[in-house]
């Protein structure tokens, strides 16, 4: 018997509302139920005759087919083992808008997973910005290696179905890194508030520290800062934040200044307005950050931020290391006590949930462009500066570059290995808007090359046509035939190449006494 489509309904359950379900037991009743996580399909059919009345069988057909969710996701401190598990099951509900991949592993061999969060995950869209956050990387600090966990649950699920979250994933590309210190993270102990068990690799060696590119000191690197390290050079990013514990505060560069490091004191970078902006951007958006939080009686930082060497000064730090590869990055110390009690967790996200999205947005701002040659073709690794900035960033491989400004009037500079240098008229910052400004490199000497090759070439004909006038028969009809090829040579002098099998071919009418001609002139001279 045909099935009567018409009497196929569709219907979501729960399995705790199933009980519910099985009380229906009216055969006429069609009416629909819409509950949350499965998918039910059921259909009447009537299988007696008519005259048997109103007497009808049912035939219930039950399809469960649960919606992509992520792991459930609980607030508790996760182990490693329970970090790659999470990420994983996230990457395989979620394939068409993450990517998980490892940049390295820890001296213990525990990989180093970066999730990878964007619309266009599996492919490259041209002039999308990337972002990383990067936790934990002091082991016991372990806050905001939670937090980010539960910033991946919050992007993922709410993909196309919350507009800021679906215009992040559109216009960038989010980097995740939850814990750059694994090894650190399995020796610290919950509720330590103050000490420094857990805090370096298992080397002993505090990794916020070990950002130092000294060719002497390139043995001391440890193989989670050199992860890192290639991890910033493959990629372009134009925007970073790392999280600690210990304060409530957000710091920016510079970390590092010269001269006495025992010295507390502001160390301006020459991009510290942009700076202070990031940094109150993410201080404002916390709940209360900006009160400037006192996590100690001699700690009191306005409006919640501070300078890196203002607060303390250290060398190596991974921030600054961000900084001079073309990185904007600042410290989110998110906790006063490093390893809380697990109860704490959802209060920390709630206090951090809106300053981590605002923060993601903030990647729109200044400038962006191409770098390409007069074919066309991107220009890889070129050098740009802003005004009289020193700190310099580089082109894509693609020829793509972006800087973060204020709004203001600004001068762009570009130089890169075989072209002219590039000053560009001043341009407009708006605020609210990114400005694009595409740069055409001109090759540096393309004419005067040319004219050396060219010259070269004229150089070796004239030599050969002496050469076939010392008193050699015949001679004459060679050397005509090479004023021509020189005049052919003047004329396209500005062709790039010119063969030296094209030269001899010129001369091809009299190969054979050129060849004898050449043997017996240099006998002359032994």
């Amino acid at each position: 018997m045909r099935m009567n489509r018409n009497l196929v309904k569709k219907y979501r359950i729960t399995w705790e509302n199933f009980y519910t379900f099985r009380r229906i037991n009216n055969l006429r009743e069609r009416s629909e139920s819409r509950m949350r996580n499965g998918v039910i399909y059921y259909c009447f059919r009537n299988i007696l005759p008519s005259m048997v009345g109103s007497l009808l069988s049912l035939v219930i057909i039950v399809l469960v087919q649960f919606e992509q969710t992520a792991a459930r996701l609980d607030f508790k401190h996760h182990t490693n083992a329970e970090l790659r598990k999470y990420l994983i099951n996230v990457n395989r509900r979620y394939p068409d808008i993450t990517h998980l991949h490892s940049i390295g592993n820890s001296v213990e061999g525990n990989p180093l997973l970066v999730l990878k969060i964007s619309e266009s995950v599996h492919k490259h869209s041209i002039l999308k910005p990337h972002i990383k956050y990067i936790g934990n990387i002091h082991g016991n600090e372990v806050v905001g290696r939670e937090l980010l966990l539960h910033l991946i649950d919050y992007l993922v699920t709410n993909y196309r179905r919350n507009s800021t979250v679906t215009r992040i994933l559109q216009t960038s590309v989010v980097h995740i890194l939850p814990t750059i210190n694994p090894d650190g993270y399995a020796r610290a102990t919950l509720g330590d508030c103050n000490s420094v068990v857990g805090r370096y690799n298992r080397r002993m060696s505090d990794l916020n520290r070990n950002f130092n590119e000294n060719p002497a000191s390139a043995k001391k690197i440890e193989p989670e800062t050199r992860a890192i390290m290639n991890w910033i050079r493959s990629n372009t990013f134009v925007l970073s934040a790392s999280f600690h514990g210990g304060a409530v505060v957000v710091n920016y560069p510079f970390d590092y200044t010269r001269g006495n490091m025992d010295k507390m004191a502001y160390s301006k970078s020459p991009d510290d307005d942009v700076f202070v902006y990031l940094a109150l951007n993410y201080s404002r958006s916390h709940h209360d950050m900006h009160h400037s939080i006192n996590c100690s009686a001699n700690e009191y930082f306005k409006d919640g931020i501070t300078n890196g060497a203002a607060w303390y000064p250290l060398k190596g730090g991974m921030q600054d290391y961000n900084y001079y590869h073309g990185v904007m990055e600042i410290t989110v110390e998110l906790s006063c006590c490093k390893y809380p009690p697990a109860e704490t967790l959802q209060v920390y996200w709630e206090k951090n949930k809106r300053a981590l999205i605002n923060y993601l947005q903030l990647v729109h701002m200044g400038v962006k462009g191409l770098i390409m040659d007069e074919s066309g073709n991107p220009v890889f690794r070129a050098k740009l500066s802003i005004d009289d900035r020193y700190i310099t960033f580089r082109s894509s491989k693609f020829g793509e570059y972006w800087r973060l400004l204020l709004p203001g009037n600004y001068i762009l500079k570009v130089k890169a290995r075989g072209f002219r240098d590039y000053l560009s008229q001043p341009f407009r910052v708006i605020a609210g808007r990114v400005h694009r400004l595409d740069v055409v490199l001109t090759r540096r000497n393309s004419l005067t090359t040319n004219r050396r090759k060219s010259q070269k070439t004229t150089s070796l004909l004239r030599e050969v046509t002496t050469q076939n006038m010392l008193g050699i028969k015949g001679a004459t009809k060679p050397m005509k035939t090479t004023q021509q090829h020189t005049q052919k040579v003047v004329v396209n002098s500005h062709e790039d190449k010119l063969s030296k099998a094209h030269t001899s071919q010129a001369l091809r009418p009299s190969t054979y006494f050129l060849q004898w001609a050449f043997l017996f002139t240099f006998t002359q001279f032994l």
